[in-house]
């Protein structure tokens, strides 16, 4: 009896019933020992004392495993990993579609629809590493870089958009004090110009990054609005790397909203997706789900979804909250399943490398001379910046959301301040077919003849800021970039108009 208590419960349990020892072979079966499941061997009050300890035990296993406070779920201690089990009762939307009680955002949406809205899903590591942060009690800090979508155009309560419904989600289900959100979208901006400022936009402790950039950027393809550029798919690239890059290690996830008032399925998100395979990001779209039905149900869905048939209603917004949260949620449940384990791929195929070891466009054979891109911006929003020389230009903003420096006169000239890494310097300028916009010629230090040209005029329906290549081929290290107005007789707008609106200068 010494060793019953180190003895396993359910041993305890097995010892009870072992039968008596068997008769002599020839003993008739009248005179067999019937069995009973406590050997009748063991004196009656040893039986009720091994009964007693095994229920106990059984029973206090069962609490620890499955009754046992949440709390204790987050142990920092917890070596063994017994604390990793989460109650269901704890994320019952783990039980994928099983209900509306259990998953609503499945019962309202169907399961193909979550599923579509997936346009690359991905592993989800780094996202899983910020859930295992807040599941131990660490706040976390998100934000979004978009457009007039993220900051959000087209609804009056600026607290329902995606972002803030998603933030809402992860405080309920993460509550901490110390959980922030910031914004950092611009209206009619691009992901061009978030490749070289974004760091002016959000901090570099930040955690989780909606990236939402759709409608604002170029198709790769032959599109209304150009004969198509892999330009849009370069810059996307740069500012996924160098947000990747720092040190904070945040998750990305990229959501694409469309427009209706664009007359084609191409957009921003065709030369998003290749980034988002490349560096395993995911990828969520309302495109791929919505594009076809709107189509065929304009009549009704259009004003449900666009409030301009161009910015998402609040209900586009909600929708757009509920396929980012479920995704979410299902990463919550996939670390439940491996009891908070991230699956290590056993070390195959370099999947848990943080970036790939050069961008997608450096070939093979030069790899070895592959250079991180290190961004500088100067960017009007800051309002404190301010050019080396200005005349005949001014600042001026669009109803505190939009910051330009602006000329209007043929001959005004300014000249910015530059410094390169790799011999890049674009200019960020408003392009539209309003506002009498006209063109400048521009050249770095004194090599004027070898110019650029731009202009800020185009035919499309929307203004929104390009970000246009201006110089390339520079050394490394400082140097001096002058733009001029041209006259009239070189605007290539059809009124002949002479204006023209600079937001940022980067170079790299």
């Amino acid at each position: 009896t010494s060793s019953f208590a180190s003895l396993h419960p359910l041993s305890l349990i097995l010892l009870c019933r072992i039968p008596s020892p068997p008769l002599d072979s020839s003993a008739s079966l009248s005179k067999m020992v019937r069995y009973s499941a406590l050997n009748p061997h063991v004196p009656q009050h040893l039986r009720a004392l091994i009964a007693f300890v095994s229920l106990t035990s059984v029973a206090s296993l069962m609490y620890l495993l499955y009754l046992r406070p949440m709390s204790l779920s987050d142990s920092p201690t917890d070596n063994l990993g017994i604390w990793k089990f989460v109650p269901k009762e704890r994320y019952p939307f783990c039980q994928r579609c099983g209900g509306p009680e259990i998953d609503p955002i499945c019962d309202e949406y169907g399961d193909d629809v979550l599923r579509r809205s997936l346009a690359h899903e991905g592993t989800s590591r780094r996202l899983r590493e910020k859930i295992k942060q807040a599941q131990r009690g660490k706040p976390i800090k998100f934000a979004v870089l978009g457009g007039s979508v993220s900051v959000g155009h087209g609804i009056d309560d600026r607290t329902q958009t995606y972002h803030q419904r998603v933030f809402s989600w992860w405080n309920t289900q993460f509550p901490h004090a110390d959980n922030t959100f910031v914004q950092g979208s611009v209206p009619a901006t691009d992901s061009a110009y978030f490749a070289y400022c974004f760091h002016k936009r959000i901090p570099r402790d930040v955690d989780i990054v909606l990236i939402e950039f759709a409608l604002n950027d170029g198709s790769p393809f032959p599109s209304e609005r150009n004969a198509g550029d892999p330009l849009t798919s370069k810059m996307m690239e740069s500012l996924v790397r160098n947000i990747l890059r720092l040190p904070s290690k945040p998750a990305i996830i990229f959501i694409s909203f469309f427009s209706y008032n664009v007359n084609e399925y191409f957009d921003g998100q065709e030369s998003h997706l290749p980034v988002a395979n490349y560096y395993d990001i995911t990828f969520i779209s309302m495109k791929n789900v919505l594009y076809d039905h709107v189509n065929r149900y304009a009549e009704e869905f259009k004003p449900y979804l666009f409030s301009d048939g161009h910015h998402p209603t609040q209900q586009g917004h909600r929708i757009a909250a509920d396929f980012i949260t479920h995704h979410i949620q299902q990463q919550v449940c996939a670390l439940n399943r491996r009891h908070g384990q991230l699956d290590d791929a056993h070390g195959k195929f370099s999947v848990n490398m943080s970036l790939p070891i050069a961008d997608m466009w450096t070939k093979r054979p030069d790899y070895a001379n592959f250079r991180e891109l290190e961004p500088t911006c100067d960017s009007f929003s800051d309002q404190s910046y301010r050019p080396k020389e200005t005349h005949g230009w001014n600042l001026w903003n669009w109803q505190g959301e939009k910051f330009y420096i602006v000329a209007n006169e043929p001959g005004a000239n300014v000249t910015f301040t530059v410094s390169t890494n790799q011999g890049v310097v674009y200019l960020y300028v408003l392009k539209s077919k309003s506002y009498s916009l006209g063109d400048v010629w521009c050249w770095a230090d004194d090599n004027k003849e070898k110019g650029t040209q731009i202009s800020g005029y185009w035919t499309l329906w929307y203004s929104v800021g390009v970000m246009v290549p201006t110089v390339d081929g520079l050394s490394a290290g400082k140097h001096e970039l002058h733009c001029e107005v041209l006259p009239a007789e070189k605007s290539q707008n059809p009124d002949r108009g002479t204006n023209f609106r600079i937001l940022a200068i980067m170079s790299g």
